[in-house]
């Protein structure tokens, strides 16, 4: 039976029938590789609490409709001015006034109070679908017009409004709120009708408040996984979701990257492997950071991109110490950027995000993390894995070297060996005592796919860099 309110011959003209076979893409990073067929024409469902980013979603939704892929699109806000809206996209570099300028984007603006203010709405929505020819429909907020209408009523409105849009070939992204929590139950018949629900919440950990995407459901589309963190910033133009990077296909043989450092290239066989994350661990005073340091500006020397990530020394203290080994700051300055970073200052997905953005810029042969250990005590243990599991993935997608130190205590500790075999390459700095003579020394205790050395370097740090002594020295205790 058709609302009262909603006229018999719309109802009649446009019965429910989806059309099949046919997807698209939504633009946004990472969520296309989540959804990989996600329905051309229909119903979605964004539901979250206030504040969660669902406006950008949609607003994201009908940008890189129009930008990537051609297809006009139609924003409806039920809450929002035209001018307002404008702004808080421009703020992550989405330009609709722009669009909207070159015929390409409509934005409609209502105010509803009552029912019969909706059917006058929907008529006018139609009307722009149809005339502009739009392919994305957004709809913000479906909440705003629910207390007025039934459990009964809003079931057939949405039917009606399906109806509608799988006839005119559009999909129609509707934004409902919901609880900070955004359950599925808070959908009502909602659920029910639409074709793809995407859920947006926070979850508490530790200081943070994480933000996780939940695909709900896709019709047609077995949902594998279904909750996904991600973040917001205008380095990814809106919402983006953190998933792992595809690893690069291995073309040809495996390509070394000298670290500059001769000693330890021969005991390497030529250097580190591109793709490979390295693991430089010892106790505070054994070298970590001159050795870090040696190998980045030896990449920038050469010509190479390198990027030196410091969590402990400013970057003043890291060209100062470049200029006492004596490397020429002018000529490795143009390939070698210094940046520091506080891992406790920012949340995991802010950290996910700094290191996405700052690959994709940069596009480093070296990545140097000195040091990890701020970041392992800024989260829990299961964090600190995921993140460096997402680092191996960015690490091996984008085929650089990293780098990474890591402090170990003078009384040893249990090795996480889970943190470890992520690494493809560790090293293990000491200090040592030979016939009464201070030293160092470095143990290579793996370094996959290669013949290393298998006894330890011995080594000293001077003004003029890092430098072996004597021969080979023999294992200390450990």
């Amino acid at each position: 039976m058709c609302p009262k309110w909603l006229s018999d011959a719309l109802w009649e003209a446009h019965a429910p029938s989806l059309r099949g076979g046919a997807f698209l893409r939504l633009g946004v990073k990472g969520l296309d590789d989540v959804i990989r067929d996600f329905p051309d024409s229909g119903l979605v469902i964004i539901a979250g609490g206030p504040g969660i980013g669902k406006s950008v979603l949609a607003g994201q939704f009908i940008y890189r409709g129009v930008v990537d892929y051609g297809e006009r699109g139609v924003y409806v806000s039920f809450s929002e001015t035209k001018a307002a809206f404008y702004a808080s996209m421009a703020s992550l570099g989405m330009d609709f006034e722009k669009l909207e300028r070159e015929g390409l984007f409509h934005f409609l603006n209502f105010f509803i109070s009552r029912k019969e203010d909706f059917s006058l709405s929907l008529d006018s929505l139609l009307e722009s679908i149809s005339k502009f020819n739009a392919r994305r429909v957004v709809c913000d907020s479906i909440s705003v017009i629910s207390p007025l209408l039934s459990e009964f009523e809003t079931r057939k409105l949405i039917q009606v409004l399906k109806a509608l849009v799988v006839n005119m070939n559009a999909l129609c992204v509707l934004v409902c709120e919901t609880s900070s929590e955004a359950k599925s139950d808070e959908l009502g018949s909602l659920g029910f009708v639409s074709d793809v629900i995407i859920l947006l919440r926070w979850r508490e950990e530790g200081a943070w408040r994480v933000k996780e995407l939940e695909v709900l459901k896709v019709r047609g589309v077995p949902v594998e996984k279904g909750i996904y963190e991600f973040d917001i910033d205008r380095k990814h133009g809106g919402l983006w979701v953190i998933s792992p990077p595809k690893p690069a296909l291995r073309g040809g043989r495996w390509e070394r990257v000298a670290t500059g450092v001769e000693w330890l290239d021969d005991a390497l066989q030529g250097g580190l492997y591109r793709g490979s994350l390295t693991m430089v661990k010892g106790e505070s005073g054994t070298g970590k950071t001159c050795l870090c340091i040696h190998i980045a500006a030896n990449s920038a020397s050469r010509g190479e991109k390198c990027v030196y990530v410091s969590t402990e020394e400013s970057e003043d203290e890291v060209y100062h110490l470049l200029e006492e080994f004596g490397f020429n700051l002018e000529s490795i300055k143009g390939g070698m950027r210094v940046i520091r970073l506080m891992p406790d200052e920012s949340s995991p997905s802010r950290l996910y995000s700094f290191f996405d953005c700052l690959v994709d810029e940069e596009k480093p042969s070296i990545l140097v993390i000195d040091s990890l250990t701020p970041f392992k005590y800024a989260m829990s243990h299961e964090r600190f894995y995921k993140f460096l599991r997402y680092m191996q993935s960015l690490v091996k997608a984008n085929r650089f070297v990293l780098v990474a130190t890591s402090t170990l205590s003078l009384i040893e500790e249990t090795v996480e060996t889970d943190i470890i075999g992520l690494f493809d390459n560790l090293f293990i700095l000491r200090h040592a005592l030979t016939d009464g003579a201070p030293h160092k020394t470095l143990f290579i205790v793996k370094a996959r796919s290669s013949d290393h050395q298998k006894t330890p370097l011995r080594f000293e740090v001077t003004t003029q860099g890092i430098r072996t002594v004597g021969e080979r020295a023999p294992m200390t205790a450990t």
